[in-house]
């Protein structure tokens, strides 16, 4: 992506089937819908150092897939592949490049599909009776290459492989450094999948190969016309911008406005086309480039309401010698701008004024927002999602990677003779004492936000037990009633509380919930009625330092699990790994949860604990760790129970985390109905509560990962399981007595069971805690 984008200079689009919520969060508790929007804001950060676009489909990412075939089940094949076509008719590449092959060669199914997907696409998208309620032109990429990772080189020497070959750690003398150098910097921002890579130098050798298309024997955008040739009509705007060209100067490029104000003029000419559209918004940014424009529009408030009034400060800087004149600015809805401080003795307004170099033309005007605007919650999660997909009822956001801005000015100016008009977002800005200066988009929030403290509630018996809500007022105060919806059979005391909240104080509620008599898992959500409409979203926050900050507005929906459970012990020390939500379950389970730190643990200090508990990650998250494992296990030879769950592969880690050797594979069950076989009679499944086949109903996503695979004889294997197709594996529990204590390692995906509130889970999960013991 780098090397097309920085060194051929081409317009480079990354197409991403799906937005990663599916996956697990080295870096924080994020998981599902939230992963989803950190993993969108790492594309988009990772396209601002590479230099291209980002665009995505419906497609949501279910977890690990075996097999292609399974990953188009799920998805929907017509479904994504129609969002292919749309993203190849918008965008109207020359060339196509898929990363992976269209056999089992990229392991996950996801990564097969996307490339049989953009085989089909590539013919798809040039046949006008495919898809035509897109209401999109057909478009024939020239060809469709695979960035090879494994050639087969008896084909390549025969002659019937020939692939392209280019080298992506040239070096750019006038950038300073390689393309491999960049592009590291790239895909160092997906911090949430540990994904940060060295950057490096000296050749780098990749191969593309012909899957469809016109064959190249040297350069992959053989045949296609890369100059303005392509349009009708474009040999005007080809010879200014030659001539814009010739005449830049780094130390003064308002030198070549003229000429870029003549390739505009001549754009403007042209027939509609969305290849024209895109490059008029290129040298709209070259002009503002070249003429040192800074226009910004800055919200006094990080949000508003729909019906809310806020003000929004506009700003015009021209740091150029060049002549530019200020010839309007429009704000949103009508709004009309007054002098900003230190300006406001100014008269001369803000139409057809001269801007002096260097020196910001400011103003403020009170933006009053519709009441009916929709809330900047992201544009694929507005819906209920369709099984595997996104439900997005607007095609217009089908493809695209987040949401329009909530609020826009527009400020036109006249350069070189001509008119520019140039739109930017609203934003809010802050200083980080840390960080220094930051910006985030300007959102539109709902009026009250209403949060329950879980994301599922364990009643593992018929006893009432508290549910605790807390509003929160975006603005002016609320006065309204509360109450949690709940399912029949389940009773709420008090039925509903009326309240007033402020924007200054948040308001926390608590309501005794009585379980219905017959068990089983259920869901509860919280509202609030303000005004005649009933409010029933919360508010999550996510703020990490490599992109921006995110809000979103969940249903304030929780589970309810009504499971009869015994547990064995009191006390529990957790080692938190990358994050998750596991002591809160042991919390409601009944146990007292210690958060163990590292010097905890390297001193010995676990005496009164009755199990340790090692978090998802733990040993990839915390190196300390893996120095003090013989901590642990001391701990368990005196006669304590220790449950790590999963860690990903290293080398570190294998046959060291256990008193007997074992490794961890990659091993998984990604089919979360596939059956388990259970050991009768086994601790593990009988103390101190009984488990059968039953209490793997209802289990999300997956079975479980990072299975162990092989392990020493010593080790106990009470469960077996595997994908369809596949023969039953034990990896997924092992246990073994060491000494006077237990030891157990378990790939079962407990951070994705216990806060979906499934019951079995529970149920098993105290057995692992008590070590198999009443």
């Amino acid at each position: 992506i780098t090397w097309l984008s920085r060194e051929r200079r081409a317009r480079v689009g990354y197409l991403s089937m799906t937005r990663g919520s599916g996956g697990q969060n080295l870096i924080g508790p994020e998981t599902g819908e939230a992963l989803g929007v950190i993993r969108t804001q790492e594309l988009l950060s990772a396209r601002r150092v590479d230099g291209a676009e980002q665009f995505f489909t419906r497609a949501i990412d279910f977890g690990y897939s075996k097999t292609a075939e399974e990953t188009m089940r799920m998805w929907g094949h017509d479904r994504i592949l129609s969002d292919v076509v749309r993203a190849i008719r918008e965008f109207r590449p020359d060339v196509i490049i898929t990363r992976f092959p269209t056999d089992g060669r990229g392991g996950h199914g996801h990564h097969q599909a996307s490339a049989i997907l953009a085989q089909e696409a590539f013919t798809a998208a040039a046949d006008s009776a495919r898809f035509p309620e897109q209401g999109l032109r057909p478009w024939q990429a020239k060809r469709l290459l695979w960035n090879a990772f494994q050639l087969d080189s008896a084909a390549v020497a025969s002659g019937a492989v020939k692939p392209l070959t280019v080298d992506l750690g040239a070096y750019s003398p006038l950038l300073g450094e390689s393309y491999t150098e960049i592009a590291a910097r790239s895909r160092s921002m997906h911090k949430s999948q540990g994904f940060g890579a060295p950057e490096r130098r000296g050749p780098i050798p990749n191969h593309l190969v012909l899957q469809a298309g016109e064959p190249a024997r040297a350069d992959l955008f053989e045949g296609v016309t890369t100059t303005w040739q392509r349009i009708r009509g474009g040999k005007k705007v080809d010879e200014a911008l030659a001539v814009a060209a010739r005449d830049f100067d780094p130390a003064a490029p308002h030198k070549a406005l003229p000429a870029l104000a003549r390739a505009h003029a001549a754009m403007a000419g042209l027939e509609t086309d969305r290849w024209v559209a895109r490059k008029r918004i290129d040298l709209l940014e070259a002009i503002r480039s070249c003429a040192g424009l800074w226009i910004e529009a800055i919200a006094s408030e990080a949000a508003v309401t729909p019906g809310g009034e806020i003000p929004v400060t506009v700003s015009v800087l021209s740091r150029s010698v060049a002549p530019v004149r200020l010839v309007s600015i429009e704000m949103p809805h009508g709004a009309s701008l007054a002098p900003a401080p230190p300006d406001t003795a100014d008269t001369r307004g803000f139409a057809n004024r001269a801007l002096e170099t260097n020196r910001p033309v400011s103003g403020i005007a009170r933006v009053r927002v519709p009441a009916d605007a929709a809330i900047t919650h992201p544009a694929w999660l507005l819906e209920e999602p369709e099984a595997g997909a996104y439900r997005m009822t607007d095609p217009r956001w089908i493809t695209a990677a987040e949401n329009p801005p909530a609020l826009v000015a527009r400020a036109t100016l006249e350069i070189a003779g001509q008119r520019f008009a140039y739109e930017v977002p609203v934003l809010y800005r802050w200083t980080d004492r840390v960080l220094g200066e930051r910006y985030r988009p300007l959102e539109i929030v709902p009026p009250v936000t209403v949060r329950l403290d879980r994301s599922a509630y364990l009643f593992p018996d018929a006893s009432t037990r508290d549910v605790r809500v807390t509003v929160e007022a975006s603005a002016a105060g609320a006065t309204g009633p509360v109450r949690l919806e709940l399912p029949p059979g389940w009773t709420a005391t008090p039925s509903e509380t009326t309240i007033t909240v402020t924007a200054a104080s948040p308001v926390g509620l608590r309501f005794r919930v009585k379980p219905s008599q017959s068990g089983g898992a259920a869901s509860v959500t919280a509202s609030m009625a303000v005004g005649g409409t009933r409010y029933a979203r919360g508010r999550q926050v996510i703020d990490y330092s490599h992109i921006p900050v995110s809000t979103l507005f969940p249903s304030a929906t929780a589970k309810l699990a009504r499971v009869d459970l015994a547990t064995g012990g009191s006390r529990v020390g957790y080692v938190m790994g990358s994050g998750d939500d596991v002591p809160d379950a042991l919390e409601q389970m009944g146990y007292e949860v210690a958060m163990l730190t590292d010097e905890e643990i390297e001193s010995g200090r676990l005496a009164g604990l009755d199990a340790i508990v090692v978090g998802v990650r733990a040993y990839n998250t915390r190196p300390a760790l893996v120095r003090t494992q013989d901590r642990l296990l001391e701990y368990v030879k005196s006669g304590g129970t220790l449950v790590i769950q999963y860690s990903t592969t290293q080398p570190t880690l294998q046959d060291r985390l256990g008193p007997y050797p074992f490794q961890i594979s990659r091993d998984r069950v990604t089919v979360e109905e596939s059956p388990v076989q259970l050991t009768a009679g086994h601790p593990l499944l009988s103390r101190p509560n009984r488990i059968a086949a039953s209490d793997f109903e209802g289990w999300v996503q997956e079975r479980g990962l990072y299975f162990a695979k092989p392990w020493a004889k010593e080790y106990e294997t009470p469960l077996a399981m595997g994908d369809p197709g596949e023969s039953p594996t034990g990896g997924s529990l092992l246990y073994a007595r060491h000494g006077k204590g237990t030891f157990i390692y378990t790939g079962l995906a407990w951070f994705r069971q216990l806060p979906a509130g499934v019951p079995g889970a529970y149920r098993l999960f105290a057995n692992l805690v008590s070590g198999g013991k009443s």
